[in-house]
């Protein structure tokens, strides 16, 4: 008996100091704090890398031709019809073999070209049978396309505009889930030499510095569950202080019932 109320005390001290310990403090889930290892440029600014993308399968296109005085009303002509109207939000899709079909010009092999690259040679490809005075061609994606997935709102969202942020990713899905892990964000992403993940921590503001606060077409971001919701546990002290009181309820039942045996 004095065993068992032994090992009920010690369980008892454990319990309460776990879950004392579990209360997660402003640091762990407020976003881009103050941070050493900040980089900033020779003009005091964040120094940053983004990432240059290239065009794969499945990315949607868009072309836009401009021209003054409708000297080109042919070309635009053709080409709204073609389904590539920028007021429309339509665009045309890379097909499996890398190339795009456009109306009157035909195959346009883009798969692994930057945006100015595919640009230069949609230009080339239409010059070939439109007059070059008086038109300008632009081309973007139809804008970027992302996952979020775990422990925030989830689902496959798309910005409009092409420079999009991490934290604009997690503004436009609604995330603010106190249960997400923002240390440990996964990242995973595909390009041309295949798909690789990388961990990033949006806890700090140097995140600003990495390729990787850049999102990309086709991104998925992954966001994990914090090991206090894994083990059931509260992240205030009022969670806490219920827990802990749940447990010193259950180890007196216990020791009760045995100190009368």
């Amino acid at each position: 008996m004095l065993n068992l109320k032994s090992t009920l005390s010690k369980s008892f001290i454990l319990i309460v100091i776990f879950n004392l310990f579990s209360c997660i403090s402003l640091k762990d889930v407020q976003l881009i704090q103050p941070d050493s290892n900040l980089k900033l440029d020779q003009k005091g600014k964040i120094a940053f890398t983004k990432p240059v993308y290239h065009i794969q399968k499945d990315d949607q296109i868009l072309i836009n031709v401009s021209s003054a005085a409708g000297a080109s009303m042919g070309i635009m002509s053709d080409f709204v019809t073609g389904g590539n109207s920028v007021e429309g939000g339509n665009g045309v899709y890379v097909r499996e073999d890398g190339a795009i079909e456009l109306p009157r010009i035909g195959k346009i092999k883009l798969e692994g070209l930057t945006i100015e690259e595919a640009r230069k040679k949609i230009q080339t490809e239409f010059y070939k049978i439109y007059e070059e005075k008086g038109t300008f061609i632009d081309v973007n994606l139809a804008g970027i396309e992302y996952t979020i997935v775990g422990e925030a709102s989830q689902g496959i969202f798309r910005a409009p505009k092409k420079n999009v942020t991490l934290l604009d990713a997690f503004a436009q899905s609604g995330s603010g889930n106190i249960y997400a892990d923002l240390k440990n964000v996964r990242i995973i992403r595909t390009d041309l030499d295949g798909t690789k993940q990388v961990y990033v921590d949006l806890t700090k503001e140097s995140i600003m510095n990495s390729e990787y606060y850049w999102v990309q077409n086709n991104d998925i971001i992954v966001v994990n569950p914090r090991k206090e919701k894994v083990w059931g546990i509260g992240l205030n002290p009022l969670t806490v202080v219920t827990t802990v009181m749940g447990a010193i309820a259950t180890i007196l039942g216990v020791y009760l019932f045995f100190d009368k045996i």
